[in-house]
């Protein structure tokens, strides 16, 4: 499959997007539609209607959106660590004895979610 690069720069009100291999420039008025735009141009000029777009953000905004998207996954990852810490607490509290409604008090969560805390445990596959 053919793959273009759609390169992004700002200009006065619109965003300009040059696709280097096709030689042609086209223009969006937010970034929802570069991608879209890009797309519209390349199929225009080549006739293609399936093909990769690899959009180069100015540097700055390429820089924030990786910091943003991994900072997120860095989220995603200490929340499912959390969650196993949550359910290996439960599960040992109450293989050393102790009841749903302790499990709840000691871990600051309802008796109620204690119990699916620990039955989410059971059916987790390891």
């Amino acid at each position: 499959m053919s793959s273009y690069t759609a390169r992004v720069t700002r200009d006065e009100d619109a965003w300009m997007i040059e696709v280097p291999e096709i030689d042609r420039v086209t223009q969006a008025l937010n970034l929802r539609q570069v991608e879209t735009m890009a797309r519209d141009l390349i199929t225009i000029m080549t006739g293609l209607d399936s093909f990769d777009v690899v959009v180069e953000w100015p540097e700055d905004i390429a820089v924030s959106l990786d910091e943003y998207r991994t900072a997120g996954q860095q989220v995603e990852q200490a929340a499912e660590r959390a969650a196993q810490a949550r359910r290996n607490a439960a599960t040992t509290l109450q293989s050393a004895g102790a009841t749903v409604r302790d499990i709840g008090a000691l871990m600051g969560v309802s008796f109620q979610r204690a119990q699916q805390i620990i039955e989410s445990g059971r059916t987790r596959p390891a």
